[in-house]
């Protein structure tokens, strides 16, 4: 196999089109609010019924996790808004 140097052109900074927020800003993007998380052996979720508890690793009272793509952008706490759920942010976490 023969290989060679491949030269690219030099690119000119700032130049090109960039992405702005207000195109990208339509775009849904699923959160995910995480109460806790628990492991389970395969067997005990088989055992699993109506009224079955699952203990999780959080204690009550702890800020729940608001996670976009699995990566956690924030903490807060649950509120009801007329029949619904929702997460109050209380502290901001993205890095």
């Amino acid at each position: 196999m023969d290989l060679k140097n491949v030269k690219f052109q030099e690119l000119a900074e700032n130049k090109g089109e960039r992405f702005e927020s207000r195109v990208m800003g339509d775009i849904p993007i699923s959160v995910t609010v995480e109460l806790g998380n628990a492991e389970l052996s395969l067997k005990e979720i088989l055992e699993l019924s109506e009224g079955s508890i699952i203990e999780l690793n959080r204690l009550a009272g702890e800020p729940l996790d608001l996670k976009v793509g699995g990566q956690l952008v924030a903490q807060g706490e649950v509120v009801a808004v007329d029949d619904y759920y929702g997460l109050r942010i209380t502290n901001v976490v993205m890095k």
